[in-house]
Formats: C-alpha cells, sequence, structure tokens
C-alpha cells in the first residue's frame, strides 16, 4: 500500500527496506510505498455512531453510513453512491503509479468476471487524469469501471491514506470492512466477499 501523506525529507535522508520492499519519500502524487495491510470489519465494531436525531453519521467506522459521492467514469457515466443502494459494493481506492494497485488488479478483475452481477466493484482513480488512467485500463484490460476522484475530494472523505484501500459497502449503504494494503489472493479476499454477499 501506499502512503498519501507526505513524508518530509524521507526520500533525501534514507532509504530503507521493508518487507523486501522499499520506502521512498514523495508527495501526495507519489506516495511512500509500503506493503503492509490493516484492516477492519463491521465485527470489530461495538457500537454504531449517530446523530442526535439517531440518524447513522458517514464515517470509515464499520457499521456506518458510508459518505455519499457523485463522480464520473472514465467513459464519462455519472456515478453516485446512494443510487447503487440495493447491490452490495466494493470501492478500491488506487492510482497507475501504485506497484501494490498493480498486482491486486488480477485477482479484482477474477472478482468482477465471477461477481460482477452481484456486486458492484469500482475502482477509484486519486487525482488522476482521465486519459491516463483510461489508457492505464485499456493496457491492463480492466473489466471493471473506474471512477475519477479528479481532486482527491472523496478518499479525504473516506480518510484514505495509504493505497491502495478497499472499502466494503452494504446493500443498505453501510460499511461493512476496510482493507488498506493489496489483495493478493483469493484467499484473501474470500472473508470480505463472503460478508458482502451474505448480509
Amino acid at each position: 500500500m501506499v502512503s498519501l501523506k507526505r513524508v518530509a525529507g524521507w526520500g533525501v535522508l534514507f532509504g530503507a527496506f521493508i518487507y523486501g520492499g522499499y520506502i521512498v519519500g514523495h508527495s501526495t502524487a507519489h506516495p511512500t510505498a509500503t506493503p503492509k495491510p490493516h484492516t477492519s470489519t463491521a465485527s470489530q465494531a461495538t457500537t454504531q455512531a449517530s446523530t442526535s436525531a439517531g440518524t447513522p453519521q458517514s464515517g470509515l467506522v464499520p457499521g456506518q453510513f458510508a459518505p455519499n459521492f457523485t463522480l464520473k467514469t472514465t467513459q464519462g457515466n455519472t456515478v453516485t453512491l446512494a443510487q447503487l443502494r440495493g447491490h452490495p459494493v466494493w470501492l478500491n481506492f488506487w492510482a497507475t503509479w501504485c506497484p501494490w494497485c498493480k498486482k491486486e488488479i488480477p485477482e479484482i478483475e477474477q472478482v468482477k468476471s465471477q461477481y460482477g452481477n452481484r456486486i458492484d466493484i469500482y475502482g477509484v482513480a486519486i487525482q488522476q487524469p482521465a486519459s491516463t488512467v483510461t489508457q492505464y485500463m485499456i493496457a491492463k484490460k480492466m473489466n471493471y469501471p473506474v471512477l475519477l476522484d479528479s481532486q482527491g475530494s472523496v478518499a479525504a472523505s473516506y480518510g484514505v491514506q495509504y493505497l491502495p484501500t478497499s472499502v466494503f459497502i452494504s446493500s443498505s449503504g453501510k460499511i461493512l470492512a476496510v482493507y488498506t494494503g493489496a489483495f493478493l489472493s483469493r484467499q484473501a479476499m474470500a472473508p470480505y466477499l463472503h460478508e458482502l454477499l451474505n448480509p
């Protein structure tokens, strides 16, 4: 996964190997690389935050409602999260320059091929031109749509700090789980798919 926060002077001062990978200081457009995954699930949430009126708040805590947004795909289609209610949703925040994102794309493509009619899968490309993302998708033959978060505002509203980050949302619009890091096998994805498909 790749940090979206600037690590001041990191690349200038030193380079170090971590988990067989590397750390290089970058700006928001090219963040620090680190593959360590982190996850939170609905089963780990003991309470559900709510407003004074009793309406669940948006946020990244499992059990809360996912922040709504409207973005365009690389093909110019408009997608609003609230309009996807009734189907479980998998949002995968990524970027074309992210090496760990590249590694998990084939795994996501397999899920799309198998469960595409049961799960709405969207990549969310952060702060990249449509032309760059489109060319990348064609080269990789990606079979799921990608939303363009050109300003990074949706990623910010979801608290995304590392790439890739996956957010799993129930058919009722609530966050089921958040996984930070790359899925490198179907085995790693299995519990998240199970939760999506068996609400």
